[in-house]
This record gives structure tokens, C-alpha cells and sequence, in this order.
């Protein structure tokens, strides 16, 4: 059997938002022994790893995994503050979904179909025209975003992050396979921009070559503008005489929020200053910046239930099996995968 990896001790105390102090408490421990545990300073006692699988609902096997945990620190926007722990009890549940996702991709083929871009796309508008090209996408607004980018082998899971302020995250695994986490709390058309947003940062930051100015969160908000929205199939729409009724048209249209085709505009200089700081008072006197009208349906991503089926119906793996090969307790198994009732959960 492979040593004990104590760094399992760290993310599945995190993964149920507990802290040391809180941790230990509960072991009847000292929190410094605690602390040395998941630096590997010292051994884990049997009775303290009975424990740790008590307390923390997980099997004995999910502390001898070896995957490798992945950060997602890279992309996340720097104005945006979020509380540690719940950063951290994030960060630690995508991870395990990463390891699922991992042990199912051993036995399933899932083709991973996401080009590495070169130089001569010298801007995230370029990359992401060329993209629907690649993905024969046709013209127009897209219908089903998350369809398109699961049937090109990316992963898309709908979170609860416990907070508004995460929209969405990226890992990938092991396999090369990105894994787009969305906070399922969303509006439909958040959501829809969100995924644009990630799949903007897998392209450009995390499969592509270093060739763009490096300001990631601007350069993922013009790949996802112009991958849901060509400049060249609505400029003509976004002109000084733009109203919130047009807006509101075009939110039905391209099934992106008002807000960001506003600011879309203003920022290719396509309506002048004036009439945008006039609609973007409209958004505040309305009462629309957090809340807009016209609700987008939400998408519902399909991959890793169909995943979960294969194994079940073509391979004939029971629950026992999965939950054995996932290294977690058949009733996580059971309600993230097999039910709806519960908070983090794929869809």
C-alpha cells in the first residue's frame, strides 16, 4: 500500500471548511500535532486516522491518494476579496472532483479537442473567432454553449461555492482534460458569460503560448465577448442611439447580460461617452446592476452524467465500485453523483 500522503490530511479538512484549531478540537488533540501531521513532520497514529475518517466522512483510502492537487490561485480577479476558508473549501472540492474525474477518464475515452494557439492569433478577439472556426461553429448567436465546449472534451461541473464572489474556476487534470467549475447560483446569462470567460482562460493561459499582454482577466473578458458575441455580426446594432429597449433586445438575442454588451460597446468606442454613462445610470435607477429583466434559461451540463452512466451501464460498475474507485464513502458518492439533493454537486 502507498505511504499515507499527508497532504490529504490538509485538503480534506479544508473540503469540509474546517480550520486546525477546529479540526483538532474535535480529534481531542493538540493543534500543533495536528499541524505536524499535515506537514509530515510526524506519523499518523492509527487511532488518530480513525478519526480523521469519523470526523471527515471520508474512507481510509482517501488519505494514501497520490494525484496531484492543482491550484487555481492563477485567474482569480484581484479586486474581488473572498474569505479564506471559503476559498480554501472550494479549492478542496474541485480537486476531489478532479480525482473522480481522473479514475473515470482510465477507463473512458473522452476526446480532449482544444487546439494550442501560436503567435499568429496576436489577440484574445483573433483566438476566439478562429475557435468557432475550429469547433464549426456557425454564425449567429449560440444556442447551446455548454454542449459545444463538452462535446470538445471539456469537463463542466455546477458548483455551490457558498459565495457570489467566485463565478467560475478551471483545473485540469492529469489527462490534459479542463474541468470548468460554475457557480450554479447564477443567472443563466452569467452563467453562459462565466463558461465563455473560463473557456477563455484555458485557450489563452492555461493550452496557449505566452504571446498576449498578460492581463488575464481582461484578455478572458474579450475572448468570451467576441466567442459570443462577433463585433462583426452586431456593431451595427451598438451605435450612439443604443437604449435600454435595444439592449434589452439584444440580452434576448446573444443570451449575454445587458450589462456586458454595455460595456462592450463603450469599450470599442462604439457609443460615446455620454450616452453610456446616461444607460449605465438607468442600470443604477432601476435597480438592474445586480438583478437585470429577462431571464436566460440556464444550461445543463451533460459530461459527467454520462461519464457516471457508461461506467454504470456499459462497464456494469455498481456504486460499491465507483465509490471504492474514488476513494470516498458510498454516501457522497451517492448524493453527488446519483442525486440532486445536496449543495456541491454536478448537474
Amino acid at each position: 500500500m502507498n505511504k499515507l500522503n499527508h497532504r490529504m490530511i490538509q485538503l480534506a479538512r479544508e473540503s469540509r471548511g474546517y480550520t486546525q484549531t477546529e479540526l483538532a478540537d474535535m480529534m481531542a488533540i493538540p493543534q500543533g500535532n495536528l499541524s505536524r501531521m499535515e506537514r509530515d513532520d510526524i506519523g499518523v497514529k492509527e487511532e488518530n486516522l480513525e478519526k480523521l475518517c469519523s470526523i471527515l466522512n471520508y474512507p481510509k483510502d482517501f488519505f494514501y491518494l497520490t494525484n496531484q492537487i492543482a491550484t487555481t490561485d492563477t485567474h482569480y480577479r484581484k479586486t474581488v476579496t473572498i474569505d479564506q476558508k471559503t476559498k480554501l473549501k472550494a479549492e478542496a472540492i474541485m480537486n476531489i472532483y478532479k480525482f473522480n474525474a481522473e479514475e473515470m477518464l482510465k477507463s473512458l475515452d473522452v476526446t480532449n479537442n482544444v487546439p494550442v494557439i501560436t503567435d499568429q492569433y496576436d489577440s484574445p478577439e483573433k483566438v476566439a473567432r478562429y475557435l468557432r472556426s475550429y469547433w464549426n461553429i456557425p454564425k449567429g448567436s449560440i444556442d447551446n454553449l455548454s454542449k459545444i465546449i463538452e462535446d470538445n472534451g471539456i469537463i463542466i461541473v455546477q458548483v455551490d461555492f457558498e459565495t457570489d464572489k467566485i463565478d467560475g474556476r478551471t483545473i485540469v487534470t492529469d489527462t490534459g482534460h479542463p474541468i470548468i467549475f460554475l457557480n450554479k447560483s447564477g443567472s443563466g446569462d452569467r452563467q453562459r458569460f462565466t463558461l465563455a470567460h473560463e473557456l477563455g482562460h484555458v485557450i489563452l493561459h492555461i493550452n496557449g503560448m505566452p504571446i498576449f499582454a498578460r492581463n488575464e482577466e481582461d484578455e478572458a473578458f474579450a475572448f468570451a465577448s467576441e466567442f459570443l458575441m462577433p463585433l462583426s455580426e452586431c456593431q451595427y446594432d451598438l451605435t450612439d442611439k443604443i437604449s435600454i429597449e435595444k439592449l434589452a433586445d439584444l440580452k434576448r438575442i446573444w443570451k449575454i447580460s445587458m450589462q456586458a454588451i454595455l460595456y462592450r460597446s463603450q469599450k470599442n468606442k462604439l457609443v460615446n461617452y455620454n450616452r453610456c454613462r446616461y444607460l449605465w445610470s438607468q442600470f443604477n435607477t432601476r435597480g438592474w446592476k445586480k438583478k437585470e429583466p429577462i431571464d436566460i434559461p440556464k444550461e445543463k451540463p451533460t459530461l459527467i452524467d454520462r461519464m457516471i452512466k457508461m461506467l454504470t451501464d456499459n462497464l456494469d460498475y455498481s456504486k460499491q465500485e465507483i465509490s471504492k474507485i474514488f476513494s470516498l464513502n458510498i454516501d457522497e458518492v451517492e448524493e453527488r453523483y446519483f442525486t440532486e439533493k445536496y449543495k456541491l454537486r454536478v448537474i
